[in-house]
């Protein structure tokens, strides 16, 4: 398993579909994916782990990219 560290590549305000895709699988190009918000001043990010091939990756955001994942029911 490799682990890696990357930037969130959706806005605040993209539709849910994008920001699903922005987290998918890197290897294996799942959408079966598990996130887990770290969500600190000055230092937010997103765990992720794919469910099928088992990569994992951090994801750099945004302060409203943060958000968007805290808040939005359809992403959790």
């Amino acid at each position: 398993m490799r682990y890696r560290h990357e930037t969130a590549s959706f806005r605040g305000n993209d539709a849910v579909c994008l920001v699903e895709a922005s987290l998918a699988c890197r290897v294996c190009l799942s959408s079966e994916v598990e996130w887990s918000l770290s969500a600190e001043p000055w230092d937010s990010r997103v765990t992720c782990r794919c469910m099928r091939c088992g990569d994992q990756r951090d994801v750099s955001l945004t302060d409203d990219q943060a958000m968007r994942l805290s808040l939005d029911p359809q992403l959790a």
